[in-house]
């Protein structure tokens, strides 16, 4: 005859269960802490000045030539902070890096300060000015792509605006093609900044010559 086995009670389950929960919480914190830390790139190592640095404030009057420079325009899927590496046709998305900011906002910022490097005696900046700037650029890049296999490349054309609409708008467009190491973050990030370094190359050789002269010889209307 079988004997019937006493029921498990509750009172003594419940203890295993809180134990065996406790032991999955504490394995996924363990895990959770030992992963690596998502790190953060930013375009332009180590941070770059807009100018020489200034015992006192330097005033931006009405003769002052002003660059606006507008937020670049980019491709839907490479504007994120995801740091994008194209592998033939399939773009990898990196799975600890980010930009420290969208891509468009990092690639104006750093041709920004680059063209400012260019014309200390002018006033490039990418914020909304007032008035109307001297100059507007408007910047499109179509592609930006940086490979699995070291090549790199970008395309893009760009509007110089004047202030004056009689005047006629410049446009241009280049394609530059790069190689470099992409086997990290750190390498994909430097190859960008190189490309975008060399965009900004180009836009300074293609602006207006009464840029380069001195401020004192430019007229800024900025009120009309």
């Amino acid at each position: 005859m079988k004997t019937r086995q006493p029921a498990l009670s509750l009172s003594r389950l419940y203890p295993a269960l809180r134990a065996g929960g406790g032991l999955l919480l504490s394995a996924m914190v363990l895990s959770a802490c030992s992963s690596a830390p998502v790190r953060f790139y930013t375009l332009g190592a180590p941070a770059i000045a807009t100018g020489a640095e200034t015992t006192s404030t330097t005033p931006i009057t009405d003769s002052t030539p002003v660059i606006e420079v507008e937020r670049t325009r980019l491709p839907d899927y490479l504007d994120s902070q995801d740091i994008m590496v194209r592998n033939g046709h399939e773009i990898e998305r990196s799975g600890l890096g980010r930009w420290a900011s969208r891509l468009s906002v990092g690639a104006t910022d750093l041709i920004t300060a680059r063209l400012a490097q260019k014309w200390p005696n002018l006033f490039v900046t990418d914020q909304p000015q007032p008035d109307r700037p001297t100059w507007r650029l408007q910047l499109n890049i179509s592609r930006l792509d940086v490979s699995r296999d070291g090549s790199s490349a970008l395309n893009a054309d760009w509007a110089i605006i004047p202030q004056d609409s009689r005047q006629p708008i410049q446009r241009n467009r280049t394609i530059i093609l790069g190689s470099g190491a992409t086997g990290s973050n750190d390498n994909i990030a430097k190859v960008t900044e190189g490309l975008l370094n060399q965009l900004s190359d180009r836009i300074e050789a293609s602006w207006p010559t009464a840029a380069a002269e001195p401020a004192a010889s430019i007229r800024h209307h900025g009120r009309n």
